[in-house]
Parts: C-alpha cells; structure tokens; sequence
C-alpha cells in the first residue's frame, strides 16, 4: 500500500502551482501518490503541473470534475485516495522536502492516526510573516484533547501541516462540507480529531502557508457567516456524544460566541453589509450564543471579546460606532 495520499485540488493558480509541484517532487520519501483534481481550470495550471509530473519519477494523477469549489474536489480526492494516510497541500502553498519522510516516520513509531507539524506563514515572495504556527506536543494526546486544544487555539492544525489515517476518515465518511465557504476545514480538521485515539507532532517547521491578499480570510463578505454555520452544526454533532460535554460547553460558552465577534469584525468595516449584519445579530440563537459568552482565560483578548460579545447581544449599533471610531 503507498504510504501517504496527497490531495490537491487546483483551480486558475498558473501563478504559484509550480512551487507547489516542486515541493513535491523534491519529497526525499517518494513512496506516496499526488492526486491533483482539476476543479474546471480555465488558465494554463494544469499544463504547467503536468509538464513539472512527466519530467519527474512521481506517481501522480490528475483528476477532472467540473467547477464545484475546494471541498467538493478535497472530497474527490478523499474517494480517490489509496494511501494509508491522506494529507492535503492547496495549491498555493508548499511543504519541506523532508514533510512525507518524517510524518510518516513518526505515525509509524507511536501508531497515532494524526500526526501534525508546524508551519510558517509566507508572503507570496517567501518572506517570512509567522515563522511558528503552532505549539508543538512533546508526547502523544487523545484525539479528544487534541480538538479541544485545536479549538482553543493551544494547538494549531493548518490543512497543509497534517497527515489523517485514511481509515479514520473513509470509515467515518469525514467529508468537507461543500455548503460552507469559510470554517468548513477547522471543522473537518475537528472531527478527524475527535474520531482519532493518538495525535502527535513533528516538532519542526515541514509546511508553508502562503498568505495572499485576496485571500477569502481578508475579504469583505457575507461567506464569513459561514464561519458561524460550521460552528453549530458542529455543535449539533457532539451534543449526541456524552462523553464530549466539554467539547459541547466549550463550543457554547466561547467558540461560537467568538466566531459572531469575528463577523461582527469583517462585516463592521463595509457600510454595504451592515444591514446583513445586524440582522444576524438580531437572530434569537445568535443574541442567545452572545450572552452565553464566558472568558476561558483572562487576558486582554479575552476582555476585548467578552466586552464585543455583551455589546453585540444589547447594543449593535453603538458598538459599531466605536469600532469605525477606533478604526
């Protein structure tokens, strides 16, 4: 069986897909396949992926599907993969040479079914913008600590940063939820957390996120709600399950509660979207999920959510006059 599935999904990225390609190319381990689902690119990405694969000695394929976003085709690649583990690498970003050698290393001495690395954010040119992502583990932990950790931003788990066992996702059915334009991959990353028993890290930089300007994240747009939508539905999840009350509470009391802060952040600073934003902080469960609202640890980020939270939930509109007065 190969060792490790990589999954890229490409879409009108002739721009930066041959760092990408490369970065794969140069894996020291090669025992892995590199699926590349053609999301109906109309530039010339394919072309220049392709002539990068048939100089090389990679075993790769390239799949077709017809424009249907970045989970649709991350879920084609899921049906298509035959690795033992599945990782995914966007196409505008890159790993270490060393990425499959070391995470498969170490997923094999300790038997975990996640296994992630840190990575550095990147401007488009390489420079360095966050060099550490995340806070490494020096042992393994349950799949359970590990979402509540990934929740609570002590761990940070990226979708380019992460090996899955494959059978923890196909025999779960774990897919990303093509509906959702924004959170839909914190939220895949959870439940692939949650149906794990043992997550580890590589405890070095093996991953290269790029930040781009046009970046959905920098945006002004109404897809950040989605952002709110995948938190709840997450929540609907884990209400089924006992033994995750914490998981449940925590969602309740700060998760979503900071995901209405972060809408009310983005959509505060366009005047043509204000109307959209206070008629979601209007919404009965959105004004219930604001007074819910409890500080998990005290410091001054903390103290600036829970004061947005409360003014949210009883003054919208006075609040935002202070935002854009800060601004």
């Amino acid at each position: 069986m190969t060792k490790v599935s990589i999954i890229t999904p490409v879409y009108n990225v002739e721009e930066c897909i041959e760092r990408c390609i490369k970065s794969v190319i140069n894996q020291t381990n090669k025992d892995f396949e590199f699926l590349l689902i053609d999301d109906g690119s109309k530039d010339r990405s394919i072309h220049i992926a392709k002539e990068l694969l048939e100089k090389s000695i990679i075993n790769y394929r390239i799949i077709t599907q017809k424009n249907s976003g970045v989970s649709a085709a991350r879920n084609k690649g899921i049906e298509e993969a035959s690795g033992e583990y599945i990782t995914f690498l966007d196409s505008d970003d890159y790993i270490d040479s060393r990425f499959i050698e070391l995470m498969y290393e170490k997923a094999e001495e300790t038997c975990s079914e996640v296994v992630f690395c840190d990575y550095s954010e990147v401007d488009a040119q390489e420079n360095v913008l966050v060099k550490n992502r995340t806070k490494c583990l020096s042992d393994f932990i349950s799949g359970k600590e590990a979402a509540l950790k990934q929740l609570n931003d002590d761990i940070t788990i990226g979708m380019r940063s992460a090996i899955y066992k494959a059978s923890i996702i196909k025999g779960n059915n774990l897919l990303f939820d093509s509906k959702r334009k924004y959170g839909e991959d914190m939220i895949f990353i959870v439940k692939a957390l949650l149906y794990s028993k043992k997550v580890i890290s590589v405890n070095e930089i093996l991953a290269f996120y790029v930040i781009w300007g046009n970046s959905v994240t920098q945006n002004v747009s109404l897809k950040h709600l989605d952002g709110y939508y995948s938190y709840t539905d997450l929540l609907e999840e884990v209400k089924t399950d006992v033994s995750l009350k914490e998981i449940e509470k925590f969602l309740i009391e700060f998760k979503i509660p900071y995901s209405i802060s972060h809408i009310f952040s983005v959509l505060s600073k366009d005047s043509n979207f204000h109307k959209d934003l206070f008629e979601f902080l209007n919404r009965t469960d959105v004004k219930g999920y604001l007074k819910a609202y409890k500080m998990q640890r005290f410091n001054k980020n903390n103290l600036r959510y829970f004061i947005q939270a409360k003014g949210m939930a009883y003054c919208p509109k006075l609040l935002l006059k202070i935002f854009n007065g800060l601004r």
